[in-house]
C-alpha cells in the first residue's frame, strides 16, 4: 500500500448492505440490536444493557492503526507502517475493517490525540471529526499515551511506570503512571537523559517491538468505550503551546484527572518544520 497509489476517499457510514459474505479475522459476536443511537450534542450515546460500537482511529506513531470495538470486544483490527503515509493508507485502513466488521451502524469514533508528530496525529483527529459528522456519530479522544499505559497493565506492569514514545530531536513524549494505570503526570516532552532519577528508574514501555504498533486501537476503542459506559465526558480542548514552542508543563496541569478528552490534537511541541512567516 504505497504513497503512489493515492489517497483514498473516506468511507461511506456502514450499512447492512455492505456486510460482506466473508468475516475473516472477525473477533466478536453478533449484535441482536441494529437501531441506531445518535448522542444527543455534547452527550452520551449509552444506553443500559447495549453495547457501544466504536470506530477507533491512532497516528500519533509511525503507525496507522484502526479497530471496530463493540464494548468491550475488539470485532476487527487493522494496522499499518508508515511514518510518512497516514494520509494514503488511513481511509483504506477504515473501510476495510468497517467492511469486515460487517456493522450498520457506528456509534462512536475514539481518536488517539497523542501526543505525536504534527502532521501524523493531525490526520487521524481530522479523519475522526469528519467521519463522526458525516455518521453523526460521537467522537471523543483519548490520550494515546493512556493506551500504551493499559496494555502494559493488561501485560502485568506492577507499581509506578513510565510510558514514553519517539518525538524526534533526541526527545521522547513521556508521561508518568501509577499502579491502577491511573495517569500521575505528563503529558511531556523531553530528552530522556536530562528526566529527574525517579522518573528515569521507574519502568518505562513503550518502544516498539516485534514490529507491532505501539498504540493499538483496539485498546483505543475498548478504554473509549469503558469510560463513556462509566458516564465520563469529554473535556474542553487544550491550547497551551509557548511562544518558544513547547508547552511548559501547562496541558499536563490542564489534563490532570482527565481520561475521556476533547477530540483535538494534543501538541506540547511545535511542528519540526513551519511555514515562513511574511
Amino acid at each position: 500500500m504505497g504513497r503512489g497509489q493515492g489517497r483514498a476517499p473516506l468511507p461511506e457510514p456502514p450499512r447492512r448492505a455492505d456486510r460482506p459474505v466473508g468475516r475473516r479475522r472477525r473477533r466478536g459476536s453478533a449484535r441482536d440490536d441494529h437501531r441506531p443511537r445518535r448522542a444527543l450534542a455534547g452527550g452520551c450515546c449509552c444506553r443500559p444493557g447495549v453495547a457501544v460500537l466504536t470506530l477507533a482511529i491512532d497516528t500519533a506513531s509511525a503507525w496507522s492503526t484502526v479497530a471496530v470495538v463493540e464494548g468491550d470486544v475488539v470485532l476487527e483490527e487493522a494496522e499499518h507502517r508508515d511514518p510518512r503515509g497516514h494520509a494514503e493508507v488511513l481511509a483504506t485502513l477504515v473501510s476495510d475493517v468497517l467492511a469486515r466488521a460487517g456493522r450498520p451502524r457506528i456509534d462512536v469514533v475514539a481518536c488517539g490525540v497523542g501526543p505525536g508528530p504534527y502532521t501524523g496525529l493531525r490526520i487521524g483527529v481530522t479523519t475522526a471529526q469528519v467521519l463522526g459528522l458525516a455518521w453523526q456519530a460521537q467522537v471523543v479522544g483519548i490520550c494515546s499515551l493512556d493506551v500504551i499505559a493499559a496494555d502494559a497493565l493488561a501485560g502485568g506492569a506492577a507499581g509506578a511506570f513510565v510510558v514514553a514514545t519517539d518525538a524526534r530531536r533526541g526527545e521522547v513524549y513521556w508521561a508518568a503512571y501509577g499502579p491502577a494505570g491511573e495517569r500521575i503526570s505528563g503529558p511531556f516532552v523531553g530528552r530522556q537523559s536530562e528526566l529527574d532519577a525517579d522518573i528515569s528508574a521507574l519502568p518505562w514501555f513503550g518502544e516498539e517491538e516485534d514490529g507491532s504498533p505501539q498504540v493499538r486501537a483496539g485498546t483505543l476503542g475498548r478504554l473509549a468505550n469503558r469510560l463513556l459506559e462509566q458516564g465520563e465526558m469529554p473535556g474542553a480542548p487544550v491550547r497551551t503551546l509557548s511562544t518558544h514552542g513547547t508547552d511548559d508543563g501547562l496541558m499536563a496541569g490542564e489534563l490532570a484527572g482527565q481520561r475521556l478528552l476533547a477530540p483535538f490534537p494534543l501538541y506540547v511541541r511545535r511542528p519540526d518544520a513551519e511555514p515562513a512567516r511574511a
